[in-house]
């Protein structure tokens, strides 16, 4: 049976600090970020495709804009946060984890299995790549195989 591949780009801006490195990202700074979500399946002979595009908003668009459009992400770790060193008027978000581009793109693959199992949400689709893009000529990318 073969099946076929869709991808969907998503736009964001956000700020991020990275802890431990040693260099310029140390310092807060920001991106626009570029996401591509790659699914496979089988074209419905029904309806000629292998899922709405709009399906995948409904993922994404709400999980961009509640955690990460126009945020401030840092690592839960960081110091710099604590005891209001950030001007308080920052949108800071925290994870468990240094917000590189690799790490983004594990985090969204993790939630999107997440939804796939909790909610049987995009049954008969598979999850191919997830590539995150920190500026046009830096990104990463987690794929199936």
């Amino acid at each position: 049976m073969t099946t076929t591949s869709i991808t969907r780009e998503y736009r964001w801006e956000m700020g991020h600090a990275l802890w431990f490195h040693q260099g310029k990202c140390y310092h807060p700074h920001g991106h626009n970020y570029r996401m591509e979500i790659e699914v496979s399946g089988l074209v419905d002979d029904k309806t000629g495709m292998v899922l709405d595009f709009s399906k995948l908003d409904d993922w994404a668009d709400p999980l961009i804009a509640e955690v990460f459009d126009h945020k401030f992400l840092m690592n839960d770790a960081d110091e710099r946060h604590h005891g209001g060193n950030l001007h308080p008027d920052f949108d800071v978000t925290t994870c468990p984890f240094e917000p590189t581009a690799e790490r983004l793109a594990w985090m969204f693959w993790d939630i999107w299995e997440e939804c796939r199992e909790e909610v049987h949400a995009f049954d008969g689709m598979t999850l191919e790549r997830i590539t995150i893009y920190e500026t046009d000529k830096a990104s990463a990318t987690v794929r199936r195989s």
